[in-house]
């Protein structure tokens, strides 16, 4: 059985960002194309076996379920619910940055 896949939006706009950064800010359309194609390839191939990929070693993150799949030097992070067969992409980062950190930002209550 194949899982729905769930784009958050902001992971949509850290995708957006990427690709913008890499085309206007390191002139270089065509490797941000690239980086865009093989996102949505990595995300949708989350469709089948999405446990296939580890879950973050942080141990806020991981007692989450939080997942990730590499994609060219940048992270997509992700949460499985197996009761519904979804996939949810929370957000899409560069593998240098303060990920963790980025990601608790974003899941603890204000």
């Amino acid at each position: 059985m194949l899982y729905q896949i769930d784009i958050s939006h902001r992971a949509h706009q850290d995708i957006e960002d990427a690709a913008c950064y890499i085309a206007y800010q390191l002139k270089n359309p065509s490797a941000a194309q690239n980086l865009v194609r093989r996102t949505f390839g990595s995300i949708d191939s989350l469709e089948e076996l999405p446990a296939r990929f580890s879950v973050v070693r942080d141990p806020f993150l991981a007692s989450l379920s939080i997942r990730f799949v590499p994609v060219q030097g940048y992270l997509a992070f992700y949460q499985v619910n197996e009761v519904t067969q979804t996939v949810h992409i929370l957000r899409f980062l560069y593998g240098q940055s303060n990920w963790a950190s980025i990601l608790k930002t974003d899941l603890l209550p204000n």
